[in-house]
C-alpha cells in the first residue's frame, strides 16, 4: 500500500472514529447518565463543540498545518535517535514515550501559572461529559502539537505514527470524560494498566490534592511510578469545575477563549 493511501485511510479512520465515538457516548449519556442534574446540557455541549472548532482552526490549521507544515511531514521519516529500529519497535516505543511525555506536559500545565491559566479552561467545566474531552484552549493544544512534533523529530520517528496513536487515544479520552456509570467490574481490573473514567474523574474534582493527581492519558502506571496516583472514592458524589471560573462570563465560548487573560489576576483558580 502506498504511503499516501495509508495516510488517507488514517485520516478517514481518525475523523470517522472520533465522530462515531462522540455520538455513541453522547447518546449513552442521555440514556444512562452518571450525574442526572444537567439542565443546560444542550447549550453546554454546543459551547464545547464551538471551542473545538476554534482549536481545529488555530492549533491544527494555523499552527499545525501552516506554521509547522505537519501534513507534508507525515510522509517523511526524520533522522534521529530511533530511526534504525524496525517499524514494530518504533510503534511500541513511540506509544510509550509519547504517553510519558503527555503525562509530563500535563503536570507542567498544572505547575506553571501561565500554562495553568490556559489548562483551567478544561478544568472549569462543571458538567463533565463527553464534550469535556474536546474542551481545551487553542493555545494549549498548539503548544502540545509543537511539543509532539519536536519529540518525533528528535527520536527520528515518522509523524504518521502519532496519527495512528490518536485512533486509540481520542476514543479513550472521550470515554474517560463521558457522564456514564461504568460497571465496577470493568473499572477495577483495567485501572492497573489504563487510566479509567473513575480514575480520571478524580483529576476533575475541584480540590487541589485531587486536581494535582492522576495526570496520565493512557497508562495509569506513570502516576503510580511518580507518586501522583489517587484512587477513586466510590462513595463520593461527583462534583466538578473551578469555583472562581464558574460564572457565565467564563463559560461562554468567548469567555473560555479569554480565560487566560481575564483570570490572571485571580489568586486561586
Amino acid at each position: 500500500m502506498a504511503m499516501n493511501d495509508m495516510l488517507s485511510l488514517l485520516r478517514i479512520a481518525y475523523y470517522g472514529l472520533m465522530a462515531g465515538t462522540f455520538a455513541f457516548l453522547l447518546l449513552w449519556e442521555d440514556g444512562s447518565p452518571l450525574v442526572r442534574d444537567m439542565p443546560s446540557r444542550r447549550r453546554h455541549v454546543l459551547r464545547n463543540l464551538a471551542l473545538f472548532v476554534c482549536v481545529v482552526a488555530v492549533a491544527d490549521g494555523l499552527v499545525g498545518a501552516w506554521l509547522l507544515d505537519i501534513p507534508s511531514r507525515l510522509v517523511i521519516t526524520p533522522t534521529g535517535l530511533l530511526t534504525p529500529l524496525p517499524l514494530a519497535a518504533q510503534l511500541i516505543v513511540a506509544f510509550v514515550v509519547m504517553d510519558l511525555s503527555t503525562y509530563a506536559v500535563h503536570r507542567l500545565f498544572h505547575a506553571q501559572r501561565w500554562l495553568w491559566l490556559m489548562h483551567s479552561v478544561h478544568h472549569s467545566d462543571a458538567e463533565v461529559d463527553v464534550s469535556t474531552s474536546i474542551r481545551h484552549h487553542p493555545v494549549e493544544v498548539a503548544i502540545d502539537v509543537a511539543v509532539k512534533l519536536g519529540l518525533y523529530l528528535l527520536l527520528g520517528l515518522p509523524l504518521w505514527i502519532e496519527a495512528a496513536r490518536t485512533l486509540l487515544i481520542n476514543p479513550l479520552s472521550m470515554a474517560q470524560h463521558a457522564n456514564i456509570a461504568y460497571p465496577a467490574w470493568v473499572e477495577r481490573p483495567l485501572r492497573w494498566l489504563l487510566v479509567t473514567p473513575a480514575m480520571h474523574r478524580v483529576h476533575h474534582l475541584p480540590e487541589a490534592p485531587a486536581t494535582d493527581s492522576n495526570y496520565g492519558q493512557c497508562f495509569s502506571f506513570w502516576d503510580r511510578i511518580f507518586g501522583t496516583y489517587r484512587a477513586p472514592d466510590p462513595g463520593r458524589a461527583p462534583r466538578f469545575g473551578l469555583a472562581n471560573l464558574a460564572g457565565e462570563s467564563f463559560q461562554s465560548v468567548s469567555g473560555m477563549l479569554l480565560t487566560p487573560v481575564r483570570a490572571r489576576h485571580l489568586r486561586t483558580l
